[in-house]
């Protein structure tokens, strides 16, 4: 009988760990996606995932984070502009072109390079993302 007592034991410890590890990655997720909701939240995202990426130094880190929260804020006040979509897009490659002068002054060579397959990359996110959404919509 005892043997008994320790398996169940130790399977509602293990039943208990793994809900606990399953909640605390469905909290941390919704989290994340709760921080990308704002301008901030998104230059703290995308800067750290250059962070890692492209292997910043502790000088590079606050400039990169400094100008990804400059045109995070920036494509924000766009985005909720009048202007219709065709100005918006001019507004936002306009803007993307600003960004990519300033990190190419921070970034070194092949990070740079890195730094826009990650933009080209991101940009064939969110188009398939757009895509996506207007199939479903139509």
């Amino acid at each position: 009988m005892k043997v008994n007592t320790f398996n169940l034991k130790f399977l509602f410890t293990v039943l208990l760990i793994a809900g606990t590890t399953l909640l605390s990655s469905v909290i941390a997720k919704a989290q994340t996606a709760d921080s990308t909701r704002t301008a901030e939240g998104r230059a703290s995202a995308l800067t750290e995932k250059m962070k890692t990426e492209l292997s910043l130094t502790a000088t590079q880190y606050p400039q990169v984070q400094a100008i990804n929260l400059k045109y995070a804020q920036k494509n924000e006040e766009i985005f909720k502009g009048s202007e219709g979509k065709f100005a918006k897009f001019k507004a936002l490659k306009a803007s993307q072109k600003g960004k990519s002068r300033e990190m190419k002054a921070v970034l070194d060579k092949d990070q740079f390079s890195k730094y826009e397959e990650m933009m080209e990359e991101m940009k064939n996110k969110a188009k398939e993302g757009y895509k996506n959404r207007q199939g479903a919509g139509g």
